[in-house]
């Protein structure tokens, strides 16, 4: 082989290498009629001191969550949207709160109603190819059979509605979804390509978290992520509970790693570590000044393909 012959032989390996380490923009590529799953677990720890007082909550939330591709026109997919099974409990040293849909043995509370309502309930979701989502539809046929399982209107459900508005809202659904179908950027992806995204969380404390993501690894199959944020308690959305008001003043810090399947962009795996710390001002005509109640809330969040 000449001169010539090697150096052209080097460029076609050169060729043929390239296309597993450089991809092409990253959209998600998903089939009509497809279900894609998601399985949950979020652990959740706050430390609060209240007038001197410590207090201790643990949180775990779980479940698998399913998406149904319905249709897709001009790059814009509907989906329906299904909590196949759910799991919350909250503990702390005054009460425990626990559900478990996958456990049919277990004791009944005020939310248990609501939370075998949820299951198996349709959303409907709206994303585009990026991941962006614009809409998530629902909440109000949710409350209906809610109230309906309750024997009451919607009126008189009380804080069993105003739990279900906080999480399970349109708004509060479409912006908790954003958490776990990541945005992509413009650019072609390849190992060192950076990018920014905001996600901002719904809850009784709304959270702004800003993403900076890196590509860490990539190839024809799996591309892996790697990210660092900061987060941010929203202190415009002040919530107010039982005729108390509470401000929030609370930060911290985000890490994520996550895995994607190269053809579909789904995530088959993702992790995020965050940690808070800040305080959170209560405000109510019994009490003669504003109430500062410091806190640190330690969370870890898995989501895995099935």
């Amino acid at each position: 082989m000449n001169q010539v012959s090697k150096i052209t032989a080097l460029l076609l390996l050169a060729l043929l290498i390239l296309p597993s380490t450089i991809q092409a923009q990253l959209r998600y590529n998903l089939k009509v009629g497809e279900m894609y799953g998601l399985k949950q677990e979020s652990f959740q720890d706050i430390t609060q001191n209240i007038q001197g007082m410590t207090q201790n909550i643990k949180n775990t939330i779980g479940g698998d969550i399913t998406v149904t591709i319905v249709s897709k026109s001009k790059g814009v997919y509907t989906s329906t949207l299904v909590f196949e099974s759910l799991l919350f409990k909250m503990e702390s040293t005054m009460f425990t709160i626990a559900y478990d849909s996958k456990d049919e043995a277990q004791e009944e509370n005020m939310l248990s109603k609501a939370f075998d309502a949820i299951v198996d309930f349709e959303f409907t979701m709206i994303f585009d190819e990026t991941g962006e989502i614009t809409e998530v539809r629902g909440s109000e046929k949710l409350l209906e059979k809610i109230a309906l399982s309750y024997g009451k209107s919607i009126d008189e459900l009380g804080m069993v509605a105003e739990s279900v508005k906080t999480q399970f809202s349109d708004k509060s659904m479409k912006q908790n979804m954003s958490s776990m179908l990541l945005v992509y950027p413009d650019e072609k992806l390849k190992v060192g390509t950076e990018w920014t995204n905001e996600v901002v969380t719904a809850g009784a404390m709304p959270i702004v978290s800003n993403y900076n993501y890196v590509v860490t690894s990539a190839n024809k199959s799996i591309i892996e992520l790697k990210g660092t944020g900061k987060m941010t308690a929203d202190d415009s959305a002040g919530s107010e509970q039982n005729g108390m008001t509470q401000n929030f003043d609370l930060s911290g810090d985000v890490i994520v790693s996550a895995t994607i399947d190269a053809k579909t962009a789904w995530p088959q795996s993702m992790e995020l570590n965050q940690e808070m710390e800040g305080s959170v001002s209560i405000e109510s005509p019994q009490l003669p000044v504003p109430m500062e109640v410091p806190m640190t809330i330690s969370s870890k969040s898995t989501y895995k393909a099935y």
